[in-house]
């Protein structure tokens, strides 16, 4: 029954982001005509939580995790609604929409932050993997019925409707939250004596520092939010102005990305039990081939594979690697590494977001997913010497089903 509220609550929260994120980022490109305000609304989107995710994870290690989730909820639910209001009565401006995506960005950290701290806290280390890797198929199936919904809406409905549709999927999510029972187990605060938070934040850098594990980890899963987000930021751009494609065609693309990710929840355990140390090889070299992909095509049909491919690589990253930092993490610092993960992901689109938005503007959007290919070919040098590290294998196998003497032996033990 915990699961099944779980899942509720991801559903929702991940339909209203995903229409919400269509929705805006196809309006922005018609008022504005313009890719570099594409990039710039979604570097903008993650620079407040540049400044402030370290702070949200003190805060998610101090406080109630549910209360977090539900004011963090809220708070969207608020901004959407004050984007709905200009739009009704059509005065909406592009600074407008930028600066309530930078406030729904920021706030949706926290709710992330706080969601994977909750779940780290109340399962067992070998069930984070499927409950992460469930969390994902969920929340890629609500991405898929909310890109869908969002580029339809957008062309069957006028943009007010479609607001108001993401609207009400976010007062759902707060419904679905408040039934979700929660007591807290364990915070920064029952462990120890109360610090002050610039200590803390001090303790989390020390505490990285401590564990090198942690710098390789930060950087795959960035290479991966990288892609994602700066793929699904700019795919307006891309259906429009290199494939010359509608709303419609943009909804379906958007779509193949939740498919994507919907088959990398459920064979994320399979994948991670198959391929062990592996892993973030085999999923950087499914996420270079959908960019490379998206560079030379300009087929409707091939960009969907290609989008699809994106969608599974980092899809796998994110879940499976996140899997194994939280569980490679001590449990009074969940909430400050998972913010962490977040500082540095978002650092990367703030800076890089506008950079490809200007590649895009001058030189075309292909070449913007063209230079993406850079990064992610250099991690998948990294990962290759990666895998034959002994603290990260040691870190893979404690989440396997079967930790037995011919695994140990596979480690190096």
């Amino acid at each position: 029954m915990k699961d099944i509220k779980l899942f509720i609550a991801a559903f929702f929260s991940s339909f209203g982001s995903t229409m919400y994120l269509v929705i805006v980022a196809w309006v922005l490109y018609e008022l504005t005509s313009d890719a570099a305000y594409t990039g710039l609304m979604v570097g903008l989107g993650f620079l407040p939580g540049v400044f402030l995710n370290l702070v949200f994870g003190i805060w998610v290690d101090r406080a109630n995790r549910k209360k977090l989730t539900t004011l963090s909820t809220s708070i969207i639910l608020v901004s959407i609604f004050f984007l709905l209001i200009p739009m009704y009565l059509n005065i909406v401006e592009p600074w407008m929409i930028i600066t309530v995506h930078m406030c729904v960005q920021t706030f949706s950290s926290l709710f992330r932050t706080a969601q994977q701290a909750f779940i780290t806290e109340i399962y067992e280390n070998a069930d984070i993997p499927r409950i992460f890797s469930h969390v994902g198929s969920v929340t890629a199936i609500a991405g898929l019925v909310g890109t869908s919904v969002g580029g339809f809406s957008v062309a069957i409905f006028n943009n007010t409707i479609a607001v108001a549709l993401v609207c009400l999927s976010f007062i759902i999510t707060l419904l679905c939250i408040s039934i979700l029972s929660y007591t807290p187990v364990l915070t920064s605060k029952s462990l120890s004596k109360p610090t002050s938070i610039f200590q803390d934040l001090i303790d989390s850098f020390t505490y990285i520092h401590r564990n090198p594990l942690m710098y390789i980890l930060l950087s795959i899963m960035l290479v991966g939010q990288l892609v994602v987000h700066n793929t699904t930021g700019m795919l307006s751009v891309y259906t429009s102005s290199h494939l010359n494609g509608s709303s419609t065609v943009y909804g379906i693309l958007e779509s193949a990305a939740s498919v994507g990710a919907i088959l990398a929840g459920i064979v994320a355990t399979t994948f991670l039990y198959r391929s062990k140390a592996l892993v973030p090889l085999y999923a950087l070299v499914i996420t270079a081939l959908g960019l490379l992909g998206l560079w030379i095509t300009q087929s409707i049909y091939f960009a969907f594979v290609s989008v699809f491919f994106i969608g599974l690589g980092t899809t796998l990253l994110r879940v499976l690697m996140q899997s194994i930092q939280q569980v490679a993490t001590e449990p009074a610092f969940y909430g400050r590494m998972a913010a962490t993960r977040q500082t540095v992901n978002q650092t990367s689109v703030v800076v890089s977001a506008p950079i490809l938005g200007i590649i895009a503007e001058h030189l075309g959007i292909q070449y913007a997913y063209a230079s993406l290919v850079v990064p992610v070919s250099l991690l998948i040098f990294i990962s290759y010497f990666f895998s034959k590290d002994i603290q990260f294998r040691q870190t893979v196998y404690s989440v396997l089903p079967d930790n037995s003497t011919t695994k140990q032996k596979e480690v190096g033990l």
